[in-house]
């Protein structure tokens, strides 16, 4: 005999993010870490790896904050990582096939790593909200079962 498992689909679970008004300068704050940290190592790193740091503010930000303040620090990280960390330095004048191939590598990365992050996190709070829905079953089944067996014990108080 097989049991049918129905499929729940839960729509609010794109709804994990955080609706603090602290987000966004949460968001702002983690930008600016990740611009002064590659600063701070921009002497040692010269061009390799120039957007790296934004990339992984990026994630820690789609990771804690959601997704809209990630997407706003990736679309200022880029012009921001290119324009002071990506020779020649402070312009935006020339750009060669490496230039362009760093960019399109920032791109991808970050673009994956977020939908990566907007999956997972959004199957851990779906994971989380059908644990609480079996929760709330479970106890209600065993005050469903407690009313049952009241009311046969009830009756069998009146039957002689």
């Amino acid at each position: 005999m097989s049991t049918v498992v129905p499929k729940i689909t839960l729509r609010n679970a794109r709804a994990w993010a955080p609706r603090s008004r602290l987000r966004w300068p949460a968001a702002l704050v983690v930008f600016a870490v990740a611009f002064f940290a590659r600063l701070m190592f921009h002497d040692y790193l010269g061009a390799q790896n120039p957007l790296l740091f934004f990339t992984i503010a990026t994630m820690v930000v789609h990771f804690f904050l959601g997704l809209a303040p990630a997407v706003a620090v990736a679309l200022v990280s880029l012009p921001t990582g290119v324009y002071f960390f990506v020779p020649p330095y402070f312009s935006f004048a020339q750009f060669d096939r490496t230039d362009l191939i760093r960019i399109g590598t920032f791109v991808v990365y970050t673009g994956l790593y977020m939908v990566l992050i907007q999956y997972l996190r959004r199957a851990q709070y779906q994971s989380v909200l059908l644990a609480e829905i079996a929760e709330s079953r479970y106890l209600m089944l065993l005050d469903s079962e407690s009313d049952r067996n009241a009311a046969e014990a009830e009756m069998a108080r009146r039957v002689p």
